[in-house]
């Protein structure tokens, strides 16, 4: 990633971390991460960079909603519950690091299969 894209990504993920809410789109995560596609890697790299911000990323949970659509809504939820079929989604989830509930995972399954998320 580049320095000026990682100044604006960091820039975002810190209005999530001290407004709660910040939207990023589709395009520009693409942009930012040099991917066509947005897989288990880069939610990975997502999931790493807040991980910097927070103090215990599983109690201040990164979510987000909309990932079906070119607008994406990342949002701070401390101990907000998630499941397969919530709307918004952990991203340690989408990162293959957990279940959708939140629980970690085996190491054998945090392996990147570059599918497509």
């Amino acid at each position: 990633m580049e320095k000026r894209h990682e100044a604006e990504f960091l820039n975002r993920l810190e209005r999530v971390w001290t407004i709660g809410v910040s939207e990023i789109h589709r395009a520009e995560i693409k942009l930012w991460f040099g991917n066509e596609r947005i897989a288990k890697r880069t939610w990975r790299q997502i999931a790493d960079y807040w991980t910097e911000i927070v103090e215990d990323e599983s109690v201040e949970k990164l979510l987000v909603a909309g990932t079906n659509n070119d607008v994406w809504i990342f949002a701070w939820g401390e101990r907000q519950p998630t499941t397969i079929d919530s709307y918004f989604q952990d991203v340690r989830h989408l990162a293959g690091r957990t279940s959708a509930d939140g629980q970690p995972l085996g190491i054998l399954s945090q392996v990147d299969d570059g599918e497509e998320d």
